[in-house]
């Protein structure tokens, strides 16, 4: 199968000379991270949760449980529901 390029030739100059010059688009030089902020338990109505903030980018997660007792008729089998929003 051929192999097909991620990256078009102008692309791969500018990526390159970029580093060469230790320069990125964004201004930021090559060693410089994007601004990071980690914080956990965040939301106080789940169990456990954390946001992410990595320069422009933004996460949320959240994690809550419900647990209950398994019916008589069925002691070995339980009920795992997950939800997730963006």
């Amino acid at each position: 199968m051929p192999r097909v390029p991620i990256a078009s030739e102008d692309e791969r100059k500018f990526i390159v000379d970029g580093i060469q010059s230790n320069f990125r688009n964004d201004g930021r030089n090559c060693r410089t991270y994007r601004p990071l902020l980690l914080a956990t338990d965040v939301i106080n109505t789940a169990n456990g949760s954390c946001l992410l903030k990595l320069g422009g980018t933004v996460v949320m997660v959240g994690v809550t449980f419900e647990f209950s007792r398994a019916s008589q008729e069925k002691p070995n089998e339980g009920r795992i529901e997950a939800t997730v929003d963006g």
